[in-house]
């Protein structure tokens, strides 16, 4: 929810697949099960007239919100200023504005095959050398802790400085895969080794600082809160009316299953682990599937991002929920023997995410802050999140 699924696919096959040793060309299933859920009768009627407009069309919705919340919290360029968008949230946050940019790369345009990945790519590696220049963010950020982006004016200007502090700093360190020798030649303003998809990003941002005009960003930002609260509910609601039972169940249960099967069938003939990530309402059926309805299902590591999965046990809304527990005997939710590991990764400032360690034994409780306003839908488009969440599996596989 809000976040963008070819973006996400290219972050978790660069960290988390080989993190969990799988091979590159391992099966990636995303099921879309959106299409199930009752459609509101009114058309969101019931929503504010503001909270249902958007700043610009539909499918720029996830950007917008990402440049609206990122510029609610810098100094805001003017409206002749499009071409400092990034500057102006890297001088606040150098890592927020890496994965902006790739957020802004994922224009949905196929005619160029591996150019997101391309992005993503650049962007990793841009990821770790903030990761750890900053100590992950505990020693400063920004302008006040990079200086040489106290001499960028303009956003062709923070892409090539960013490339060359990049490319200078893995050849110091020996990390990552820079070239031999530093190349200093331009294109049009723009260093020659940049991905196009970083390019052409910024003159996406440019275009949409524009079309956004001068509305007020904060303002802006918190009518968008109302409409994914809204449909979480209709999610959460469509899904318990209509979940079914064992013997019998619902669409939404049907579509997780085959999804479940068919990865697993993959991982089995690779001999690779299941690895299963489940962000929002699609942690809480994940978790009803594997505890309830498909116990079979053999899951080596389990992912929830932004759930409520630990809420609605305390609810007793699973249909594996026991009305006994907690007890004197069992202080907590037996963990479920089908799943190896269980990581959930929450943001102290998502309002729709809950703990799942003190209600579930095995479930493992990490904290990581989005920085974005709307932390919600910040977590799988975000490098860094993806970077830590693979050192954090990796170390401990």
């Amino acid at each position: 929810m809000g976040h963008s699924a070819a973006l996400r696919d290219e972050l978790l096959r660069l960290h988390l697949l080989p993190a969990t040793g799988h091979s590159p060309g391992a099966l990636l299933s995303s099921p879309w099960w959106g299409e199930l859920v009752a459609e509101p009768a009114w058309g969101w009627a019931s929503l504010a007239p503001d909270e249902v407009e958007s700043l610009g069309g539909a499918g720029e919705e996830p950007l917008e919100k990402a440049v609206a919340g990122a510029l609610a919290d810098a100094t805001r360029p003017e409206q002749g200023d499009a071409d400092q968008v990034l500057t102006a949230i890297a001088r606040v946050s150098l890592q927020r504005a890496i994965d902006l940019l790739a957020l802004a790369g994922d224009d949905n345009d196929e005619s160029e095959p591996g150019a997101l990945a391309e992005l993503v790519a650049f962007c990793a590696r841009a990821t770790a050398y903030w990761a750890e220049k900053t100590g992950e963010g505990t020693l400063g950020d920004g302008a006040s802790f990079f200086a040489w982006l106290g001499n960028v004016e303009e956003d062709d200007d923070f892409l090539d400085g960013l490339y060359d502090e990049v490319a200078d700093w893995e050849r110091r360190t020996g990390r990552g895969l820079a070239e031999v020798a530093p190349q200093p030649w331009e294109s049009f303003g723009v260093t020659s080794g940049l991905p196009a998809r970083a390019v052409r990003a910024v003159h996406r941002l440019r275009a949409l600082h524009v079309s956004m005009g001068t509305r007020p960003l904060a303002a802006g930002v918190r009518r968008w809160a109302a409409r994914p609260a809204a449909l979480l509910m209709s999610d959460v609601m469509s899904y318990f009316a209509e979940r079914g039972a064992q013997e019998a169940p619902g669409r939404i249960v049907e579509r997780i299953a085959v999804s479940l099967d068919e990865a697993a069938r993959d991982a089995a003939l690779r001999g690779e682990p299941l690895v299963v990530v489940a962000h929002s309402m699609g942690g809480n059926i994940v978790h009803d599937v594997l505890s309830h309805f498909r116990p079979d299902v053999q899951v080596d590591l389990l992912v929830t991002v932004g759930t409520q999965i630990g809420l609605f046990e305390e609810l007793k809304l699973f249909a594996s929920s026991d009305y006994k527990v907690p007890n004197l005997s069992r202080p907590k939710v037996a963990a479920l023997p089908n799943v190896g590991r269980w990581l959930n990764v929450l943001d102290r400032s998502d309002p729709l995410a809950f703990a799942a360690a003190p209600v579930f034994a095995g479930a493992e409780d990490l904290v990581f802050r989005t920085g974005a306003w709307w932390a919600h839908g910040g977590y799988l488009t975000s490098c860094d999140f993806h970077a830590r969440l693979a050192r954090r599996v990796g170390r401990q596989a």
